[in-house]
């Protein structure tokens, strides 16, 4: 195929690779417009996208506060943390608790003898089995030879998952110091071990005896076998660290306002973030002449106005005096309708109303709170097939990816038609060529 090499012609002297450009890009302004038209979708799309994120973020928020359980939230303190801890879930009641610890819940630990050699050292002088039970459990068993060293034993016991672990210690002792040590893996005396056969010739002694936790709570007597304790208070786990039968320990299990109170300032701040990215790109610079993501555009547009129109309105069906988010202490700007907290007035409110605070949140038998209807607006808005944010999105999704087909295609198109004007102008070049050669042949004449 033949084509011009050279930007201007040798026998016309036209430039034609200026001429082709030139034609190139009026060809070519379709296909810009399209590309500013897809940058620009894809701009909206970002917009959506960070829009969704944050609808979600603030669904996640509501659906900590639409319910009851929201607001059981409690916390475990206690007099002295050397002897015991706490922690308190959320069905737990508030109360005070004395509890003494007498004794704590220790594993069973058995040692053998020493040898001279972990490794290399025999522990059998025949053939047999070394067997044993880990308190009611099935007898376990481990083949011994007159090859069989402390490493190989230990390595087989583990390897049972029997509920023991075996480790070996160098107590520094004579000629014989590297010394086998079983431990049980549970605490207390239901889970000592016994040994039922041992064709060692290791002899084993008791290093720790096995042990249950003792303790009082409110002067009753209580013995478990492990240091954590979840069946005595409802809803509380105690986790024993030492005992001392002469000290008292104070376990107060409270609501936990402080938690109640993060949840209600993210429950805002989630909103406000929501709010805040609509405003920001539903501007128009009148400087410019650019407009933001969402200007113009009345899905974003309504989903700041639905979540606005519920977060100011008041609750039906609850007192007038505790009916709206101002009287927790939450108030909206009249400048860009974000809301901020009065975290004293919320404080006083949490602490000397709970059950009223309560009521403007949760979706209860017989009014929907603040949680519960942003819950299932932002909800509807997020649905996987009708949710108006999803639609968005998904309709923007395909006219780009159109988009970009069709730009494809056309460029293409600029390509074939930029080639096809070469070979034009080339034919041109020739065909003026081949008039000179004429021309001159007639002169000649």
């Amino acid at each position: 195929m033949a084509t011009i090499t050279t930007s201007t012609g040798l026998i016309s002297q036209i430039d034609y690779q200026a001429l082709i450009e030139r034609l190139v890009q009026l060809k070519r302004i379709p296909v810009d417009e399209l590309i500013a038209t897809k940058d620009r979708l894809k701009e909206i799309d970002s917009a959506y996208y960070t829009l969704e994120s944050r609808l979600k973020d603030l669904r996640s928020a509501a659906d900590r506060l639409r319910t009851s359980g929201g607001f059981d939230v409690f916390t475990a303190d206690v007099t002295d943390s050397s002897i015991l801890t706490a922690t308190a879930s959320s069905n737990a009641a508030e109360g005070v608790y004395s509890v003494v610890v007498s004794s704590v819940a220790k594993s069973h630990k058995l040692i053998a003898g020493g040898v001279s050699d972990s490794s290399t050292t025999a522990i059998a002088s025949t053939t047999g089995y070394f067997k044993f039970t880990v308190g009611s459990s099935t007898e376990y068993s481990v083949s011994v030879d007159t090859t069989t060293t402390l490493e190989n034993l230990r390595d087989a016991i583990n390897s049972l998952n029997a509920g023991v672990t075996a480790t070996i210690v160098n107590d520094g002792s004579g000629t014989t110091p590297y010394r086998l040590i079983l431990t049980s893996d549970s605490t207390g005396t239901s889970n000592s071990i016994t040994i039922t056969q041992n064709d060692t010739d290791l002899t084993f002694s008791e290093l720790q005896a096995a042990q249950d936790a003792s303790l009082t709570v409110d002067g009753l007597s209580i013995t478990r076998s492990s240091n954590t304790i979840t069946d005595v208070i409802e809803g509380v786990t105690i986790e024993l660290k030492s005992a001392d039968s002469t000290k008292t320990v104070d376990l107060t299990v409270s609501r936990d306002m402080e938690e109640i109170e993060k949840r209600i300032v993210a429950f805002v701040d989630k909103y406000n973030a929501v709010v805040s990215h609509v405003r920001n790109n539903n501007r128009y610079d009148t400087d410019t002449g650019l407009a933001g993501a969402f200007f113009g555009d009345p899905i974003a547009r309504s989903v700041w106005d639905d979540l606005r129109r519920t977060m100011t309105s008041a609750i039906s069906g609850l007192p007038d005096t505790m009916n709206r988010l101002i009287h927790i202490g939450v108030t909206t700007s009249s400048d860009n309708g974000a809301m901020s907290i009065d975290s004293s007035k919320l404080s006083n409110a949490l602490n000397n109303n709970l059950d009223d605070v309560m009521n403007m949140f949760v979706d209860g038998t017989s009014t929907d709170g603040f949680a519960a209807l942003v819950y299932a607006l932002t909800d509807d808005m997020l649905d996987y097939v009708d949710g108006r944010i999803t639609n968005k999105i998904d309709n923007l999704n395909d006219n780009i990816s159109d988009m970009e087909e069709e730009i494809a295609q056309k460029e293409n198109e600029i390509l074939l038609y930029q080639e096809q004007l070469r070979i034009q102008f080339a034919s041109l070049e020739r065909l003026l060529a081949g008039l000179r050669m004429q021309g001159d042949f007639l002169a000649n004449l």
